[in-house]
């Protein structure tokens, strides 16, 4: 039975990030992620000598499975489905190592609901497997040692310290290359091994300090180049008040404040009973040894917080946090929650049903957040442009000529992100190309040529066109979602824009225009000669249902 709760716990992550998972539109992260892995091994690489070296080997990993499942939204996301799988199993381990059996039950289902968690199962990037390796750097962390240099410990000679000490590097190695920010966690297991009477020896901390410091030089050719690529991130801002908001709500529970106020009251609550009682206290529950919580709670705290706080010290300085940033985090929070709601538990008369009394109001208050990360629009800024592409697909003939505007208020790239982003969803149409090939120059997006060349290329080649562009808005609307950066929505109407005359110098007139969320489809044909006095009518617009 013990075998079998990893993969339980792994298939019942999976199956939760799986269901609707290609139903919320894709946005520009998303967009990067396939246009990055829509080239050949060649082009990739050239591509991470310039930009994007910190999200590399996630890159090839996905490529390799796109090869075989596709590179739709929803075969980008079930490669981060199955990294969902592999972090929930691995908290799970986790939690086991550290707390015996039942504590690794109620660490796995915290696993399963934690909102930063299910939200990562449909995000095309690479924090599902981020929160996997830093679970997977706790555990090695933990069995290295335990291997014989703490008291107490069983011994398993001087070879296997040091491959278990070399297993923790590796794992180390992998984290910090999947995800930079993931070496921080060094600072977190030292800071583990030197709070434990146990393990505060110079047979643990040397072997700890020489694997720590030999993983991240050898992950520093990737720092090294992703420092020079910089700019790529010089968006960041810090978010000054608004990082109560970040840090007790967004990091790690997804913007859910369902879940917020369910999760810090029991955390307050534990805290309470941990300070007058201790953390070690007697278990009233058979089978729940063992009963101290103190390395889990240790192990919990130092990998949630020190990381955060490591990030926190330096970005006022050098603006590096996003709350999406910190998910590597995650597994020392599923310690923390879990220790709560045991020591929550064991207070109370059944501590049993105590317990899944909380785990279920816990279950509750996360489904509003599970139901919300499923939900057409759910990606920052409302983004639309899978329902718009598909739009324009479902309802264009071959032939019929698309065009992107060259930059909305809201974006620096142009709206051709999405003829890059999603491979295949123009197929058939006529494009009259880019200005600056993405694959030959190493960039992660094409160049849209200029409005002043749409109307002599629709007069030579378009009868019919569609347009993709900024939706028509009366008045501005401001959001701040991603990067603590306002995304400025202004003022729009497509008619009467230099694109409208464009392509009405070039012969089109629009007929219908589409209203999306944050984009809308235009369509415009070659009129037919006019037969009379009577002026052709107003073009049409309706508003895009996504249920």
């Amino acid at each position: 039975m013990r075998r079998f709760h990893p993969w339980a716990f792994a298939l019942g992550g999976v199956l939760l990030s799986l269901w609707h998972g290609g139903r919320p539109s894709v946005w520009f992260d998303e967009l990067a992620t396939a246009s990055a892995i829509d080239r050949s091994p060649g082009e990739l690489w050239h591509l991470l000598t310039n930009i994007d070296a910190v999200h590399g080997l996630y890159y090839w990993c996905v490529r390799a499975f796109s090869l075989v499942f596709g590179m739709d939204e929803t075969a980008l996301r079930a490669f981060s489905a199955l990294g969902v799988g592999a972090a929930t199993a691995a908290c799970y381990v986790l939690a086991r190592r550290l707390g015996g059996d039942v504590f690794a039950l109620v660490a796995g289902i915290i696993a399963l609901i934690l909102p930063r968690i299910t939200w990562a199962g449909v995000e095309a990037r690479s924090y599902s497997w981020v929160i996997a390796s830093a679970a997977l750097v706790l555990i090695a962390a933990h069995r290295a040692s335990s291997s014989d240099g703490a008291p107490g410990a069983a011994s398993s000679g001087a070879a296997g310290t040091r491959w278990a000490w070399f297993g923790y590097g590796a794992a180390l190695l992998l984290a910090t290359v999947l995800f930079l920010y993931s070496a921080t966690l060094a600072l977190a297991v030292l800071a583990v091994l030197a709070t434990d009477p146990r393990t505060r020896t110079r047979a643990v901390l040397r072997p700890a300090a020489i694997a720590s410091v030999g993983a991240i030089a050898a992950a520093s050719p990737v720092a090294i180049l992703a420092a020079t690529q910089r700019d790529q991130v010089s968006w960041l801002r810090w978010p000054g008040w608004r990082i109560f908001q970040n840090v007790l709500v967004d990091q790690w529970f997804d913007h859910s404040y369902a879940f917020a106020a369910a999760a810090w009251p029991v955390i307050a609550v534990a805290a309470v009973l941990w300070w007058r009682r201790g953390v070690a206290g007697p278990s009233r529950t058979a089978g729940a040894a063992p009963s101290d919580l103190r390395p889990a709670l240790r192990y919990g705290l130092a990998g949630a917080l020190v990381p955060l706080a490591a990030i926190l010290l330096v970005s006022p300085v050098v603006p590096s946090y996003v709350g999406r940033y910190v998910s590597f985090t995650v597994p020392g929070v599923v310690l923390v929650l879990a220790a709560a709601v045991t020591t929550v538990a064991r207070a109370l008369p059944r501590p049993r049903a105590a317990g899944a009394v909380v785990l279920v109001a816990l279950t509750a208050a996360a489904i509003p957040g599970y139901l919300w990360q499923h939900s057409p629009l759910s990606k920052p800024g409302g983004s639309d442009f899978s329902y718009a592409a598909r739009y324009i697909r479902d309802n264009a003939r071959p032939g019929d000529c698309v065009f992107f505007q060259v930059q909305p208020s809201w974006a620096w790239p142009s709206l051709r992100i999405a003829y890059d982003g999603l491979p295949g969803m123009f197929d058939g149409l006529r494009d009259m190309g880019d200005d600056g090939n993405r694959r030959t120059e190493g960039a992660l997006w094409d160049k849209e040529k200029g409005v002043n060349q749409w109307a002599s290329w629709a007069a030579d080649n378009c009868t019919a066109a569609w347009v993709l562009t900024d939706a028509d808005r009366p008045e501005a609307d401001f959001r701040q979602e991603n990067g603590n950066l306002w995304w400025t929505f202004r003022p729009f109407q497509f008619m009467g824009t230099d694109m409208q005359v464009s392509l009405d110098d070039g012969g089109l007139a629009v007929v219908h225009q589409e209203q999306f969320h944050i984009l809308q489809v235009v369509h415009l044909v070659q009129p037919e000669a006019s037969s009379g006095p009577v002026p052709p009518p107003l073009p049409r617009h309706t508003h895009h249902s996504y249920w």
